[in-house]
């Protein structure tokens, strides 16, 4: 669903004021989040995605991790997760359903969260993901909007995920040459989360569905602009080439025509890659310039793909500026 249409449908939605409820949907942010007692908060997310490969083990294990990346994207330990199946029977057998399930499963067991059970009905489109339950036991939870001028933007994942799922739907790349994505989709943000959690954060979101620069349009507040620098997102392996080409899924297309009056492009580059709808992408991590230069580089040290590719500004015209 895009940006305007989930406006449009939760603008005249309202509930009281419950005294332990700390973030809900009128926050625009990753998770709801209550508190339990004075030492536990309990964070509550769920997502699903049609399939974006063949492969339907793979398919569960990308699902799964996409469905989590909320959970750590609040600083939380994911505790425990109810899957969600909408069964398309006519072109998946049981055998599909099942491998489904245990990659969904083994990425669980993966972060030592438990499958609780879950619901499944038949569909005409197939849909797998979860609804995950999530714990913070130090009281300390990142938004996705309380970045402050003079932060740095982290970015823990490359970016043109949506973009190399469609080539490989539209059989323009070859699936088993192009394995960088998937390992990425598969790859959960829980160790990214957790070396973050030894730094003070100002702001932290997950990029998924609204691209990268959808994700920097939320983390915007009224006192701050973000310049993204270009030349420092890094891209999979063909993304940009296939951009150009005009291979790039509809959400994408969606996510510039509601984002792009938000948005100064200065530079000569087809910006339609940062508006590419991803999914389980990384971590975008607002912190002070000094300790994100600590917190990217122990990142590198664990395989994370890990880069400052932008600056928090005083608030100016535009919310993001494309340099």
């Amino acid at each position: 669903m895009g940006l305007e249409d989930l406006k449009q449908i939760t603008a005249n939605l309202k509930q009281p004021d419950y005294k332990n409820l700390l973030l809900d949907f009128k926050n625009n942010d990753d998770c709801g989040i209550f508190r339990l007692d004075n030492n536990t908060l309990l964070v509550q997310s769920v997502d699903f995605i049609t399939p974006i490969v063949d492969d339907a083990y793979i398919y569960g294990r990308i699902a799964a991790a996409n469905s989590l990346s909320d959970i750590f994207a609040k600083g939380a330990k994911a505790i425990s997760a109810m899957s969600i199946l909408m069964w398309d029977k006519e072109h998946l057998d049981t055998q599909d359903i099942n491998a489904i399930l245990q990659g969904s499963l083994d990425t669980l067991i993966e972060c030592e969260c438990a499958l609780l059970g879950g619901h499944s009905i038949n569909d005409t489109e197939q849909k797998y993901g979860l609804s995950v339950s999530g714990i913070i036991k130090d009281n300390i939870f990142w938004r996705n909007n309380t970045a402050k001028i003079g932060d740095v933007i982290i970015l823990t994942k490359p970016i043109g995920s949506g973009i190399l799922t469609t080539a490989f739907k539209n059989d323009e790349l070859e699936f088993a040459t192009n394995l960088d994505v998937v390992s990425s989709m598969m790859t959960l943000n829980l160790n990214t989360a957790m070396c973050a959690k030894k730094y003070p954060l100002s702001a932290c979101t997950d990029v998924t569905g609204y691209g990268l620069i959808g994700h920097l349009c939320e983390m915007v507040n009224k006192d701050i602009s973000i310049c993204l620098h270009y030349d420092k997102i890094l891209f999979f392996e063909n993304a940009i080439t296939l951009a150009d080409k005009g291979v790039v899924p509809g959400g994408s297309y969606e996510n510039k025509k509601a984002l792009e009056h938000r948005v100064k492009n200065t530079t000569k580059y087809n910006d339609i890659i940062c508006y590419d709808a991803q999914t389980s992408g990384g971590l975008l991590i607002a912190m002070d310039e000094k300790n994100a230069q600590k917190l990217v580089y122990e990142l590198r040290n664990e395989g994370i793909q890990a880069s400052i590719i932008a600056e928090v500004v005083i608030k100016s015209e535009y919310d993001v500026y494309l340099k």
